[in-house]
């Protein structure tokens, strides 16, 4: 069985706690997607990310100084949304992340599929963003059949 989750828009940076397994399986994806968003302005951002002047700012920000190879994260402590909340890793046990690990996908449009303890950096990106890489149209045709193969 696996568990399949959306990543929150809210995220964090926790080096503390537990470090990461590893890279994301896509990483290469990620650099390409991250170069592409380094090519836009504050403003082009702004409207690819719907969202309000201080969370453009904190994004530009954290964009412009993004290293996804360093201070990372494990995926599942980083993000801050409900399912996140309610699923409370940070009382985790062992156990638990063993569980997780092999059960639980997060499904991302920066990152494509990532494993719980996956490292990552916080970032701002949702799959129906309006983003032509290449010749893609939008990110659904960009990851094409990827993310589904590797869940499987």
């Amino acid at each position: 069985m696996k568990i399949i989750l959306s990543p929150a828009k809210k995220m964090i940076t926790d080096t503390d706690s537990i470090a990461p397994d590893g890279l994301p399986e896509f990483i290469d994806k990620t650099l390409e997607i991250q170069s592409w968003l380094n090519c836009k302005s504050k403003e082009e951002l702004k409207t690819i990310w719907k969202c309000n002047e201080k969370i453009a700012e904190l994004n530009f920000n954290r964009l412009q100084n993004m290293d996804i190879y360093h201070m990372l994260t494990p995926a599942v402590l980083s993000y801050e949304g409900i399912a996140f909340q309610y699923m409370a890793p940070s009382v985790f046990e062992n156990s638990q992340f063993e569980y997780v690990q092999n059960h639980l996908r997060i499904l991302s449009a920066f990152y494509g599929v990532l494993k719980p303890m996956d490292g990552v950096t916080p970032y701002r990106l949702e799959m129906q963003a309006k983003v032509e890489i290449g010749d893609v149209k939008n990110l659904y045709e960009y990851w094409h059949d990827m993310l589904y193969r590797s869940v499987i």
